[in-house]
């Protein structure tokens, strides 16, 4: 089902009096942490080749920090034609205020069409900054966006919990839009280019600066959202009863896995809400998803197709989620966790 009569003017409409018809470029925000860059900047420059490629512009990906110049290298191979580098040492670590004035300073002089951010805790901190600093249009949580004969974008959202889609084509550049790397999947370019490396010289205003960094606490990773977890542990109508949730909560410290769930888990209470895994909850996409005693109806399936690995313990060899799973363990997952966790402390001994 589509929206596409509503739209709310001050998200999608773009200022007329800030939009230069020279505006050209996709850019994504390339993130990094300890000398790397994050997979969500490959993931970007996947999604910003295909968009640049239809548009007939370039690709450019904008590198905030201290020190990073040599992190464009990594680029080469995913068809990132230019990389912006902003580097000073006040952007060492996140600030809004710091990154907000510089990025809006290169966006002006560059006029990029297109700029597309992660929706990380900075992505999502900064690309309404960013927007409501250059008066732009902003799209969050894109799913979709399509470029017609004339160069013009359509771009696709859904709303009301995913039950809608709203579809909205923008009449202005540039587009400031977010969207959620775990639809995307790594794209690498059929042949590796040099990426030109763009110096901007653009430096911080220290008196710009209103928050300062403190410190990075790592969180435990049975607490961490299942939508950004590496591990998750799904349970459904197999559990049968809260109680059956201490085998699973301890399988879930051994592997540092974060525990969710699926409509039957939430309704019944053995699961929180927030940790729901479907349409009508999260998206997941990681690295193993563990899946106890939960069918597959599609409003699951269709939430957890981003991860790289799928193992599924349920009673009936014909469910659903067999024919998605990448190995199937079948038995009563009353017996086969208890057993599955000592045997990897055995292991981890």
């Amino acid at each position: 089902m589509e929206d596409k009569g509503r739209k709310n003017p001050q998200e999608l409409t773009p200022n007329p009096s800030s939009v230069s018809v020279e505006s050209k470029g996709v850019w994504f925000i390339a993130e990094h942490k300890a000398g790397q860059l994050e997979k969500t900047a490959f993931l970007l420059a996947g999604e910003g080749k295909a968009l640049s490629t239809k548009l007939g512009e370039e690709l450019a990906a904008v590198i905030i920090g201290s020190k990073v110049k040599h992190l464009a290298d990594q680029l080469s191979p995913y068809g990132v034609e230019k990389a912006f580098i902003i580097e000073d040492e006040l952007l060492e670590e996140y600030t809004g205020d710091a990154h907000v004035n510089v990025l809006s300073r290169i966006v002006k002089s560059n006029k990029p069409s297109l700029i597309l951010f992660p929706t990380t805790p900075m992505g999502n901190d900064l690309a309404p900054r960013i927007a409501a600093r250059l008066r732009v249009g902003m799209i969050a949580r894109y799913t979709e966006i399509e470029v017609d004969r004339e160069k013009k974008l359509t771009i696709r959202r859904p709303i009301h919990g995913g039950k809608a889609t709203a579809t909205v084509v923008t009449l202005n550049k540039p587009l400031i839009a977010t969207i959620d790397t775990q639809l995307l999947t790594v794209q690498k370019a059929p042949q590796a280019n040099n990426v030109q490396v763009i110096e901007t010289g653009v430096k911080v205003d220290p008196g710009s600066i209103k928050t300062r960094f403190i410190d990075y606490k790592k969180a435990d990773p049975c607490a961490v959202c299942v939508s950004e977890a590496e591990i998750v542990i799904g349970v459904g109508k197999g559990l049968s009863c809260a109680e059956n949730l201490k085998a699973v909560e301890e399988l879930a410290r051994i592997l540092g896995a974060s525990i969710g769930g699926s409509r039957r888990a939430t309704d019944e209470r053995w699961i929180s809400d927030e940790r729901r895994i479907g349409l009508t909850g999260k998206n997941i996409a990681p690295k193993l998803y563990l899946i106890c005693g939960i069918s597959g109806a599609f409003h699951h399936t269709l939430s957890i197709k981003s991860s790289q690995l799928m193992v599924a313990i349920n009673k009936d060899k014909n469910a659903p989620i067999a024919k998605l799973a990448d190995m199937v363990i079948i038995g009563d997952m009353q017996q086969i966790i208890p057993e599955l966790a000592r045997q990897l402390k055995e292991t981890l001994k």
